[in-house]
């Protein structure tokens, strides 16, 4: 009788790919076992991987929108704080005018005058905040702070009422300048672009939009206020110290009506920021969902694992036991 004979090398062929095979099953069962999830996506799902990608791609624009949520809560919470620094500012600036109220001169009104224009700079400095580099106020110009240095519009201010002799004269200088499309304050003062930046995209269907540019009319208003109390203060202005005594009267006036109208902005970011939240709950628990849902189907069954861990454990002890006896083979031991 004739026995199938298989040769050394084709023997040793067979062994080392049988070797490699339980090898890089001993691995696959060591990463399930170790993470709880399978390494072979395909031998679980099957050949339908529907289900899965749908997660995956919800789960990929869930991480797109928590970031432009994040990154919408910063921009947010930046701006309500530097509007919270303007708005300490008109209310320092207000109590300081009522307090000179009839009084043209003296320590009083020159320390009206010189809140005032310590006022000036920090509502500029609060307005010129920067988050990652990029200016909060300056709309879709992000290459620069939006407003020029308190100095700066101190001097321009100084010229646009060079020619005024009375309040009233200086009052109307200012409007011009600040309020006139193109005039002073756009032209010289105001660095930003035109555009509000993009709505951030909170998911749902939801964007909120942030707004608030340091041309807005209630934050220019606040600004010619802080200067009109200033420059009643100012010595290069040729005016009555009546005429400064009423100009600060005017500017104190102001400064309530501007306080409201920031109070408003200040409102409507705060809505814009509780829907921020909001939107990061919502996708916070949607990735919580999603997460569950992809570990449910990519789970592997801890026991089966470890069983079938120890099983090719085996069968690789086996393979080396055989290969370390025959290769103790010779022809003297088996005559």
């Amino acid at each position: 009788m004739s026995f199938p004979a298989i040769g050394d090398l084709a023997q040793f062929m067979t062994t080392r790919r049988q070797s490699a095979t339980l090898q890089s099953r001993l691995g696959q069962l060591t990463q399930e076992l170790s993470s709880g999830q399978t390494a072979d996506v395909t031998r679980r799902v099957g050949a339908s991987f529907g289900t899965l990608s749908d997660i995956e791609h919800r789960l990929t624009l869930n991480a797109a929108q928590k970031t432009a949520s994040a990154e919408a809560a910063v921009q947010a919470t930046t701006m309500q704080t530097a509007l919270g620094m303007v708005h300490a500012q008109l209310t320092e600036i207000s109590g300081a005018t009522i307090f000179s109220t009839g009084i043209q001169e003296g320590g009083a009104f020159d320390a009206a005058a010189t809140a005032a224009r310590g006022g000036l700079d920090a509502m500029i400095s609060a307005l010129n905040t920067h988050v990652a580099g990029r200016p909060v106020f300056s709309g879709t110009d992000l290459a620069s702070a939006p407003l020029i240095s308190g100095d700066e519009m101190m001097n321009a201010a100084r010229s646009a009422v060079s020619g005024a002799s009375d309040a009233a004269g200086v009052i109307a200088a200012l409007d011009t300048f600040f309020d006139t499309p193109g005039g002073g304050f756009r032209s010289i003062a105001y660095k930003g672009g035109d555009q509000d930046m993009s709505p951030f995209r909170l998911g749902a269907g939801e964007s909120v939009q942030l707004s608030v540019r340091a041309d807005d009319p209630a934050l220019r208003s606040a600004m010619k206020s802080a200067v009109m109390a200033a420059l009643a203060g100012d010595d290069g202005l040729t005016l009555a110290q009546g005429q400064r005594g009423a100009l600060m009267q005017a500017a104190g006036a102001a400064i309530l009506s501007d306080t409201d109208a920031l109070t408003h902005i200040r409102s409507d970011l705060g809505h814009a920021e509780a829907r921020i939240d909001r939107a990061m709950a919502r996708n916070s628990a949607e990735e919580t969902s999603l997460s569950m849902m992809r570990n449910k189907i990519m789970s592997v069954d801890m026991f089966e694992t470890a069983s079938a861990l120890e099983q090719v454990q085996l069968q690789l002890e086996t393979i080396y036991t055989l290969t370390a006896r025959t290769s103790r083979l010779n022809l003297v031991n088996f005559l």
